[in-house]
């Protein structure tokens, strides 16, 4: 299962998205979906599992000053905004579709808009044990 989860921390907080392979190219689909519509779009509503974090992708322009990046909607909560523009969206879905479809057994990818502070999505496979971020495992 494409499980999701928001890991806050006062130094480094992420997104820590976890799947296996073929779960991983579900949330390559949606943030394809997202470059070719733009508009907003929610991880959850595509498939990407979290009992306490949703996720809701905003499209922007980078030339309005908007800070784009991924940030909490309100302090302390679990509901999250990913501001991007429709081309970081096309590289993110390549960058997971890599990883996906690297064949590795292990690995990760990165995905940020290099904004200080924002918060950073690690998509990962085979580090972490099956059901972790599951209610079975909390």
């Amino acid at each position: 299962m494409l499980r999701m989860s928001f890991m806050p921390s006062d130094f480094h907080p992420i997104l820590l998205v976890l799947g296996q392979a073929n779960e991983l190219l579900v949330l390559a689909d949606a943030l394809e979906k997202f470059s070719e519509q733009g508009d907003r779009l929610v991880l959850n509503d595509e498939g990407v599992f979290s009992t306490d974090t949703r996720v809701e992708l905003h499209e922007t322009d980078p030339d309005t000053g908007e800070i784009l990046g991924l940030w909490q909607a309100s302090p302390g909560g679990s509901e999250l905004i990913w501001r991007i523009p429709k081309p970081y969206a096309r590289i993110f879905s390549n960058e997971v579709a890599n990883l996906a479809n690297s064949g590795d057994c292990a690995g990760s990818a990165t995905l940020e808009c290099d904004v200080l502070g924002e918060i950073r999505v690690k998509v990962s496979i085979g580090e972490w044990e099956e059901n972790y971020l599951t209610d079975d495992f909390r």
